[in-house]
């Protein structure tokens, strides 16, 4: 409520120090979520499939409605960390049981790691779909190496992708643009 006793829209929350994120998105991911996300991404079939991003990319992920922590790499290296990112250039809204279902995947097969990620991108139900976001412009994305992530996919994730009609790095440029902030 503001001093004339009308309700705040949320973008009148939106001021410079960022009170928005600060009450309602800056709530800790749970200790069990972290450490899972952690060992998950030590895995070596995630160590290859970040290869093409370049070290310190900053990647803010929410899960079932709480973060972010931060994605990165450090010496070619995935490495998760309890904090917020300085400047995030994706974000992913990760529900808890999109969370459990990816978490669960036990493959060393980049593709079919990929495959499982983009199921729940494209996932009807809300429970199980994650929400990608881009912060950053494209030029940045192929200099960071996020388009790079593609290919590593293999002909799976490329069949996957066509018969969602992005079949051509144009429609995949639209999209990247649609996840744009």
């Amino acid at each position: 409520m503001n001093s004339k006793g009308s309700k705040l829209k949320r973008s009148q929350l939106a001021c410079s120090d960022n009170l928005w994120y600060s009450i309602f998105m800056n709530t800790p991911v749970s200790t069990e979520y972290f450490d899972k996300i952690r060992d998950f991404f030590k895995q070596d079939v995630c160590r290859r499939g970040m290869a093409p991003l370049k070290d310190n990319v900053q990647i803010a992920l929410y899960v079932d409605g709480k973060g972010p922590v931060t994605l990165t790499k450090e010496d070619g290296k995935p490495i998760l960390k309890l904090e917020a990112p300085q400047k995030a250039e994706m974000s992913f809204h990760v529900p808890a049981k999109a969370a459990d279902s990816l978490l669960e995947t036990r493959t060393e097969d980049i593709g079919e790691l990929g495959l499982t990620l983009l199921k729940l991108v494209a996932h009807s139900d809300p429970q199980l779909r994650v929400k990608p976001q881009v912060h950053i412009g494209l030029f940045e994305m192929f200099s960071k190496g996020y388009l790079g992530v593609i290919p590593l996919g293999g002909v799976t994730v490329m069949k996957f992708l066509a018969s969602l009609g992005f079949g051509s790095i144009g429609k995949i440029k639209e999209v990247v643009t649609k996840l744009r902030n």
